[in-house]
């Protein structure tokens, strides 16, 4: 797949010089074996979590029948951290979620104010928000001083963005992975979610949005109803290794956005070799 093109690279080259888009390439390898290691338990969540590194134990399942939101609390005493996951679709309750764009005040978050949020996704974090709270505080109060994560893919993706927006209303030490994320929020979720995960580089930032080629989920819901995408940009493209890590801060969708790709494409279902629920890596 021929991702750039001569007049693509000179368009890039312009909105850098002009302040509105910077896009880097090659990331360290420990930054590279993270997106890779949480990548691999949002993959995994599709099959109940088939395959997850041996450090880490499960805490407590996370899930409605009605939204068919699935998820778990895990646990990593190793890095001393406290993972949040979520799956992506899994059926069509949850297809239901994906297509309703209807945007949504945020508010079960205050603090985030004039935030409207995916109105499919928000529906389904008001259908487990208790469920994770309740995990978290819990896990957090018997394991002082352990970090926060949230991760997941697609769906799951929005699902771990909001999630991590509503606890840093209450902790600090919280760090979010997502793969292949919707547009989530609007201008004001966008403003919030870099403020508190400190997104203004990729030095500094706690959300690693990271996409994937021509994925093109990340291009849904669409700008003209508000929806804008958030983070620091972790473009990966192929073949997948740290020096293929495009790196894309400021505005504008320049990277995975601007190769146009439409819907759950092969790109979407699949990151660092890894295919959704498939666990044959």
């Amino acid at each position: 797949m021929k991702l750039f093109t001569a007049p693509h690279m000179l368009a890039l080259s312009l909105a850098a010089s002009q302040g509105f888009a910077a896009m880097t390439q090659g990331v360290s390898q420990d930054v590279y074996n993270r997106l890779v290691e949480m990548a691999t338990i949002s993959q995994a969540a599709y099959a109940n979590l088939c395959k997850i590194p041996s450090t880490i134990s499960i805490v407590g399942k996370i899930y409605n029948s009605q939204t068919d939101i699935n998820g778990w609390v895990l646990r990593d005493d190793s890095r001393r951290e406290i993972i949040t996951v979520f799956r992506g679709t899994g059926s069509n309750t949850n297809l239901q979620l994906d297509t309703n764009y209807n945007p949504a005040a945020f508010q079960t978050n205050p603090k985030c104010e004039g935030c409207f949020v995916h109105g499919g996704y928000y529906t389904g974090w008001l259908s487990v928000k208790d469920q994770v709270e309740s995990l978290v505080d819990s896990q957090v109060n018997q394991h002082q001083g352990y970090a926060l994560t949230v991760t997941g893919h697609s769906l799951g993706a929005s699902m771990a963005s909001i999630t991590a927006a509503q606890l840093a209303a209450t902790y600090s030490n919280i760090s979010l992975y997502t793969f292949g994320e919707p547009r989530t929020g609007n201008q004001a979720f966008a403003d919030y979610m870099n403020e508190h995960f400190h997104a203004g580089s990729a030095s500094t930032t706690r959300y690693f949005r990271t996409t994937h080629a021509n994925d093109g989920i990340p291009n849904v819901p669409p700008t003209s109803m508000g929806y804008v995408s958030s983070g620091v940009e972790f473009w990966s493209v192929d073949p997948y290794n740290a020096h293929n890590i495009f790196v894309c801060t400021g505005n504008g969708d320049q990277c995975c956005e601007a190769q146009g790709g439409q819907g759950v494409n092969g790109a979407h279902t699949t990151y660092f070799g890894m295919t959704s629920g498939a666990c044959s890596w």
